[in-house]
């Protein structure tokens, strides 16, 4: 020992005892806090994961809520059973919005030629549908329906939050002003090769220019299978390459154009390219004769499972109303892809129908 400045320095080190013990004390101290900043953090992601996924569920039934209440009808809605449901519905000033949801996950919505990205993502939605005479049946009458209900389930985004189920309603309040009768016109109830004729054939062109195109008709015999949908299928197969399928139906309807409200049509079917790396899939088009010209409604996913297409036009329903007597509707499918090698390319049609949606004070003549 030696004295500097009154002071004893002590010249031995720490010992490996020590050490030992002052790291296992620190190792404990961690330890013991530790758990305590991951469950501060895992609550502030869970709490961040939950608000999200109630912010995206106030937006959308806030927004269809709105929108819905003022609609002045509905002019198309997915099935009952689809989980990714879309709605198609005229507003007081004519114009038609559309919500439904894309691939991606994502709910779009505004008028139907310019739907814009809205709240998301979504694993599904769902649309249930009734008219003011049966609240326990859902309807499959666009023109009819008076009460719309959702059901949207919300992925969670963050690992300790769990997805939730949110559901709205929603009564159209304009639509309540006005009776309306909707008519169903289809190979069925209207009289096949008079009130209603189908075409089919192949194009180098997915969309023809002009209302009568293809121009091959469907044999007689083929009428009864896109009556009803019962699971038998009209098929078109493509035979050369680089050729689209195409099958064109026109509807001739009773009603005089100034007393019809809306135009809504639907397709079931499937679109099938066996070439590697070709999109499957069909499009559904309605013949607008103020444009002169095929109007996309409705484009399917790349599948070649059975899908629904349907759909109204964004013009005001005379618009798709013409021919020699003023009263025939054109609908144009097509495949989403054209034939490529020596693999198969064909078109399947199980249903088609026009609805007429009648507006309140005009004489409705159906089947």
């Amino acid at each position: 020992m030696r004295c500097v400045k009154d002071r004893v320095i002590d010249r031995r080190g720490t010992t490996l005892v020590e050490l030992t013990v002052a790291v296992a004390i620190v190792a404990v101290v961690f330890a013991a806090v530790m758990p305590l900043f991951a469950a501060i953090r895992n609550s502030a992601d869970a709490r961040w994961a939950g608000l999200e996924m109630v912010q995206n569920a106030r937006v959308l039934n806030e927004q269809l809520c709105r929108s819905l209440a003022a609609a002045k009808r509905i002019t198309a809605v997915s099935d009952d059973t689809s989980d990714d449901g879309y709605i198609q519905f005229e507003t007081a000033n004519g114009v038609v919005h559309r919500c439904d949801l894309a691939e991606d996950g994502w709910v779009r919505f505004g008028p139907v030629d310019d739907l814009k990205e809205f709240v998301g993502p979504l694993d599904s939605l769902r649309f249930v549908c009734y008219d003011d005479d049966d609240m326990d049946h859902p309807t499959d009458l666009p023109g009819a329906v008076r009460l719309v209900t959702w059901e949207a389930r919300l992925p969670s985004s963050g690992s300790l939050a769990r997805a939730r189920t949110v559901r709205g309603a929603c009564c159209l309040r304009a639509a309540t002003h006005e009776k309306e009768v909707v008519v169903t016109c289809d190979f069925g109830t209207r009289t096949p090769g008079k009130d209603c004729v189908a075409f089919a054939d192949q194009a180098e062109s997915q969309i023809p220019d002009q209302s009568a195109v293809p121009a091959l008709p469907v044999e007689s015999d083929q009428w009864a299978l896109i009556a009803l949908r019962d699971g038998k299928s009209h098929v078109l197969s493509v035979g050369d390459d680089s050729q689209f399928a195409q099958v064109r139906m026109t509807f001739a309807i009773d009603q005089e154009p100034a007393d019809v409200g809306v135009i809504a049509v639907a397709w079931i079917g499937r679109g099938r390219n066996a070439q590697a790396g070709a999109m499957d899939g069909a499009t559904l088009y309605l013949w607008n004769y103020g444009a002169s010209a095929y109007e996309r409604i409705q484009t399917s996913a790349d599948t070649e499972e059975e899908v629904t297409l349907a759909g109204s036009g964004a013009s005001p329903a005379a618009k798709y109303l013409g021919g020699a007597t003023g009263k025939t509707v054109v609908l144009l499918i097509v495949s989403n892809d054209r034939k490529w090698g020596t693999e198969e390319n064909m078109l399947c049609t199980d249903y088609a129908k026009v609805d007429v949606t009648v507006t309140g004070g005009a004489a409705a003549f159906g089947p």
